[in-house]
């Protein structure tokens, strides 16, 4: 059983690449070197004279000249793909070989005169410097690194200096013969000078042979196990030819005969290199890109300048499939509906002005299946010229549910199916805009459950849910088509009437209470229940949406201190609270030049490591005779004031100062979050601001956090999306606020480069109770990590929350559980005692 070659020590050192080549190396020499030996035991007598060796020379020396120089036409064009400086020495000294060869084969003794009349000395002078360029050749090759080439005139060069070397000796041969050492002593035999050149050329090659020996330690661009081989049979084929007495016998014959073989083996190595690896590199990266395309899940087509299919793919796993013999030459009219070939040539179209386009997604059909799709579609164009089009289909199915699953959660209440707010606010929105232009009323109704606490206190959260959902199936009835009926949360439900008075209203919420104490079956229980009712009208009471909720609310405020199950307006008599309003819009306006204003600093901790990681900024406002106001009271008058402007730069300015100072006493990794109002982010002058302002007090842009609130960003999402854009080039962080309770849309989310998306304390105070609000953080984290956004729960107050948000993979949280908003003493102290802890061993 033969040893596996990976045994052999010698074999084992050299690396992997080169072992099967010289496992073939070493029994090619291994049979040539018992063939040798044979001849030398056993001599064979003359076989052939004179006349019949000459012929057989001739065939040899034909094969070496042909193999020398298809050697030299491999190298010479592979030299203008590959750049290799050994290549083209390769080439040059193999085309004087062949040349010198030839010389050799037309000066042997029985041949014809060859300029001068032909004979063994110079038939041997030929030889030798054949031999001499081939083994300076190689031992050149094994010497040079295998590098490219810069300069082109270079292989011409290399190319002259070859062939003016094999003219040299042309001429010294033809006419300086006897100046020329004696190789050849007819009866004698060989000369000392030629068996001294003969172990010269041994020693060469063998040298040579070393050289490529080393090189196959490491991978080599280049078959140099056959180079190596090719060295020594070069090296045994010399010593045959040290070994003869007569032209015509054995050891002359093996000699030749070894000569073609080292040459072919030289011409494999080469051959290999230009040609053979170019085209198994090719099967390997068609094989690669065939696994790539099929690894794809999306479709593929490649289309010509007519609209032709030339080319498909279609992942095995698809639900749309598509036979290639089936579409390809075929005209993508001829392949799609009028609808979807309309969205397939519009985005051609603007692929073909931009250079790539996507359309929207939109519903396939076809027999049974419906699905979603999308196409991405890239021009192909050969320098200007469009050639056609590469279209990638893509099913969006999942995602489009995805999104509206999003959609659905943001905009309808996840527990009775109703309107949420914001839906709630675009329709009624419309319907002012609508009364106003034909002069209509609108009448908004704001009830609120009577005792709702006690369902929740003695049967459980569980059944106070399914009351709720038994009330809006109970109200459902009473509403006509262009009603609109929210739940705004908890146990509170608005009702928007359209083109209705004051009488009508009346008449609605009374049937509305009426139908409510009738008995209400939900989760194995019965039960009657009530409610309080507070009616505002448009435009008697007010022309602004805002203002109607707050006069509905007051009027259910004044219903439930009537002693509840009944309905009351809004009047004049609540004209109090307004005044109130009045009084803090007037107060603001001098809160700055007061210092009645100040920061304060709400610690944001990452889950991971429970790490504080910094604070957002909150604003605090205490004055002289109103006391402490509460920013949900201050800071919706600032906006309808048009104050808030004003506060948020004052507020961005007090923030930035206010970081660098912490930076300065080596508080260097917080990050500080400043909240952005819809004035200050329309501001067109907003990164110019932020960015001279860094600059001034020498802040990290990565160390500020600008946060908006997803109302804000969704008025206008192409603006809010250039906004955006130039504070995020500034390297400023930034963060979409109270996400879930605005109008967004996964499409644009995607496009905006937001940092971190901060779930609405609304979702997170009832993530714990509620199972829609679960759903609903959830659905918003799972959403974020998809994009590659990092989440942060606002209004974490309880340790089960906290489980819960670790649970789903939130990344940060703030709330009172872990930190209420601090002066800025206070977090400066937090600060020390959180280095301190670090610092602690």
């Amino acid at each position: 059983m033969p040893i596996p070659l990976r045994h052999l020590w010698l074999f084992s050192s050299r690396h992997a690449s080169h072992r099967q080549g010289l496992r073939r190396s070493a029994l090619l020499l291994g049979t040539l070197c018992l063939a040798m030996l044979l001849f030398a035991v056993v001599p064979l007598p003359a076989l052939l004279g004179q006349a019949g060796y000459l012929p057989l020379h001739m065939l040899l020396e034909t094969l070496a000249i042909v193999v020398a120089a298809m050697v030299f036409a491999i190298s010479w064009a592979s030299y203008r793909r590959l750049r290799a400086d050994t290549l083209l020495s390769l080439a040059c000294g193999f085309a004087g070989v062949a040349i010198l060869d030839f010389s050799h084969m037309l000066s042997f003794q029985g041949m014809p005169d060859f300029i001068t009349p032909a004979d063994p000395e110079k038939a041997i002078s030929f030889w030798l410097a054949a031999r001499g360029m081939a083994a300076g050749t190689l031992l050149w090759v094994a010497l040079r690194p295998w590098k490219a080439s810069g300069r082109p005139f270079e292989r011409w060069a290399i190319l002259g200096l070859s062939l003016f070397a094999v003219a040299v000796v042309h001429i010294t041969v033809f006419g300086y013969q006897e100046l020329l050492p004696r190789t050849f002593i007819e009866g004698v035999g060989l000369t000392l000078f030629k068996v001294g050149c003969e172990y010269l050329l041994i020693a060469v090659h063998l040298l040579t042979a070393v050289c490529f020996w080393r090189s196959m330690r490491r991978p080599q661009p280049f078959n140099i196990a056959a180079l190596f081989c090719a060295s020594l049979l070069m090296a045994l084929g010399e010593l045959c030819f040290t070994l003869y007495a007569s032209v015509t016998d054995q050891f002359n014959l093996l000699g030749h005969l070894i000569k073609v073989i080292a040459y072919w083996q030289l011409y494999r190595g080469i051959f290999v290199e230009a040609v053979e690896q170019p085209y198994d590199q090719l099967a390997r990266s068609r094989a690669q890109l065939q696994a790539t395309f099929d690894a794809i899940p999306d479709m593929l087509f490649e289309l010509d300048e007519q609209e032709r299919v030339v080319n498909c793919h279609s992942s095995a796993d698809a639900r749309l499939q598509v036979d290639p013999a089936r579409v390809i030459g075929k005209s993508v009219a001829d392949l799609l509906s009028d609808d979807t070939l309309e969205h397939c040539r519009q985005t051609m179209a603007s692929a073909s002005a931009q250079g790539y386009a996507q359309s929207q997604p939109f519903l396939f059909e076809q027999g049974s299946l419906s699905i979603w799709l999308q196409l991405s579609v890239s021009a192909r164009r050969i320098g200007r010229h469009l050639t056609g089009h590469i279209l990638l289909v893509r099913d969006v199915s999942q995602l489009k549910q995805q999104e509206e699953r999003i959609l659905h959660l943001a905009h309808f209440d996840t527990l009775t199916g109703l309107p949420n707010r914001t839906l709630f606010r675009q329709r009624v929105t419309l319907s002012l805009g609508l009364a106003r232009r034909h002069q209509q009323s609108v009448a908004l109704l704001l009830i609120d459950l009577d005792h709702f606490k006690h369902i929740n206190d003695t049967l459980g959260h569980n059944a106070g849910d399914q009351l709720l959902c038994a009330v809006a199936e109970r109200l459902r009835p009473h509403l006509r088509s262009e009603d609109t009926l929210s739940r705004q949360g908890g146990d509170e439900f608005i009702i928007a009437l359209p083109d209705i008075d004051s009488d009508g209203a009346m008449h609605m919420a009374s049937r509305l209470l009426e139908s409510l104490t009738q008995p209400l079956h939900f989760d194995h229980h019965v039960t009657t229940t009530s409610a309080s009712i507070g009616i505002a009208l448009y435009p008697n009471d007010s022309d602004d949406l805002d203002c109607l909720i707050q006069h509905a609310d007051a009027a259910m405020y004044l219903a439930k201190q009537r002693g509840r199950n009944n309905v009351q307006f809004y009047t004049a008599d609540l004209q109090a609270r307004m005044s109130r309003l009045m009084e803090l819009e007037n107060a603001l306006r001098t809160a700055i030049d007061r210092h009645e204003l100040a920061l304060h600093y709400q610690p944001q901790w990452a889950l991971v490591g429970q790490r504080l990681t910094g604070f957002e900024v909150l604003l605090r406002w205490q004055h002289p005779v109103l006391g402490q106001v509460s920013p949900a009271e201050f800071i919706p008058v600032a906006e309808s004031s048009g104050q808030i402007g004003q506060i948020g730069e004052w507020v961005l300015q007090q923030g930035v100062a206010q970081l660098a100072r912490w930076r300065a006493q080596g508080f260097t990794s917080i990050t500080l979050a400043i909240n952005l109002s819809a004035a200050q982010f329309r501001r067109t002058d907003l990164a110019t601001q932020v960015a001279d302002l860094l600059l001034h007090h020498q802040v990290p842009p990565e160390r500020l956090e600008m946060e908006l609130t997803e109302g804000t960003a969704m008025e206008d999402p192409m603006q809010a999306r250039q906004q955006l854009t130039s504070l995020h080039r500034l390297g400023v962080r930034l963060a979409i606020d109270d996400f879930g309770t605005g109008f967004s849309s996964l499409a644009q989310l995607r496009h905006f480069p937001v940092d971190t998306l901060k779930i609405d304390r609304s979702f997170v105070q009832d993530i714990d109770v509620d199972q829609g609000s679960a759903d609903m953080v959830r659905s918003i984290i799972q959403m974020a990590h998809n994009l590659g956004i990092s989440t942060l729960a606002e209004g974490v107050e309880t340790a089960r929350q906290l489980s819960l948000l670790e649970r789903l993979e939130c990344e940060a949280i703030q709330g009172y559980l872990w930190g209420r908003p601090l002066t800025c003493a206070d977090a400066q102290k937090l600060l020390i005692n959180q280095s301190k802890a670090v610092l602690t061993p």
